[in-house]
């Protein structure tokens, strides 16, 4: 992560930060910064009136939701080059972001900026291994889509570790919770029996029905899975959600995506 990002990280854990501090620390980040203003100000928030101020966007929105704000522009910054494979991954991690948030409001029984985080961090291992060596990860890519084996079978042919696991590694160094840690890296391998608590249970759930409804609509894929239905993963039942429910995610996410990406990458 950008430098700025680990500061605001450290400063969120002072019990006496202030809106001021916060602003102060964000806006060493122009880019940041601006990001955030710009998703504060969309139709997804729908705020009466305009926020034209770090310190008012704070304020108004939320020491959580800002940190989930912060988080997703400085996963951008972690690209040290910015091609289609780079794009698609922050795309991917908006959607499961946008997608995880929800979904647990439709479910209920989860914070919903705790889910944007770990939805938003399901794959930032991916992030990591192409910045390690990205001619090796495009091949592995290459190889996902030639169907020459398991992403996690072709990742061990090239990094002794899978995304999931250098993902939820970075997690631990960030200081970041213990549920985002163990959604990073059981998002594609179940826990041992009695690993998790309920609570975290049902976060990691929420995480990898993220990423169906990311297929469904093609967010960060090469193309959208339109017949792949959010039912047929076995998470909305865990989650208890019905067909309505469904329904009502994939308008969500669909009517929520192309703004909050536009604010974090523009044109590109």
């Amino acid at each position: 992560m950008a430098d700025i990002v680990t500061e605001f990280l450290v400063a969120t854990q002072d019990p006496d930060w202030t809106a001021k501090k916060l602003a102060m620390v964000i806006a060493k980040d122009p880019a940041i910064a601006a990001s955030i203003l710009k998703v504060a100000n969309s139709s997804y928030y729908s705020f009466q009136r305009q926020i034209t101020s770090l310190q008012g966007a704070i304020s108004v929105l939320g020491l959580k939701t800002l940190k989930s704000l912060v988080l997703a522009a400085g996963v951008k910054t972690m690209n040290k080059r910015f091609g289609l494979i780079e794009k698609l991954l922050v795309e991917d991690s908006i959607g499961s972001a946008l997608s995880a948030r929800a979904i647990a409001r439709q479910a209920g029984g989860l914070d919903p900026e705790e889910a944007f985080l770990a939805g938003l961090m399901r794959h930032i291992g991916k992030i990591a291994m192409n910045n390690i060596a990205p001619e090796d990860y495009t091949e592995i890519i290459q190889g996902v889509y030639n169907q020459e084996g398991s992403l996690a079978d072709l990742e061990r042919k090239h990094f002794p570790y899978t995304h999931s696991a250098i993902g939820a590694a970075l997690l631990d160094s960030w200081n970041l919770s213990p549920a985002l840690v163990a959604c990073t890296l059981f998002h594609t391998d179940p826990p041992p029996a009695g690993a998790l608590d309920i609570e975290t249970e049902r976060l990691l759930a929420t995480v990898n029905l993220a990423g169906t409804v990311c297929q469904h609509l093609g967010i960060g894929q090469r193309q959208a899975e339109e017949s792949l239905e959010l039912m047929s993963n076995p998470c909305a039942a865990e989650l208890g959600l019905d067909e309505e429910a469904a329904e009502a995610i994939v308008e969500e996410v669909s009517g929520a995506f192309e703004e909050t990406r536009q604010s974090f990458l523009g044109d590109n």
